[in-house]
């Protein structure tokens, strides 16, 4: 398994506007465990626990998180649509 960063439990994840076009490349603490299927759930999860504001809205909101190695024995490529709150 690849390595975005030297801990193994940090994940790559880019962030595209709507239009598609790449706007930032952030490391995420994967908050998940590592041995559970629900991958989806957890991506979610990590997202918005990274990017939570004070005010409970959502930093890059609107955007699309795409994961391509998540923390997890069963991983495969993630997407998510950022909401405006969490």
């Amino acid at each position: 398994m690849t390595n975005f960063t030297t801990h193994e439990n940090h994940v790559r994840v880019d962030f595209f506007k709507t239009s598609g076009k790449w706007y930032t490349t952030e490391e995420v603490v994967w908050t998940g465990p590592y041995d559970h299927w629900a991958i989806t759930t957890h991506f979610a999860e990590t997202l918005h626990a990274h990017l939570k504001q004070d005010d409970g809205a959502l930093r890059l909101a609107g955007m699309t998180a795409v994961c391509l190695a998540p923390y997890s024995k069963y991983a495969h490529p993630l997407m998510y649509r950022i909401p405006e709150r969490a």
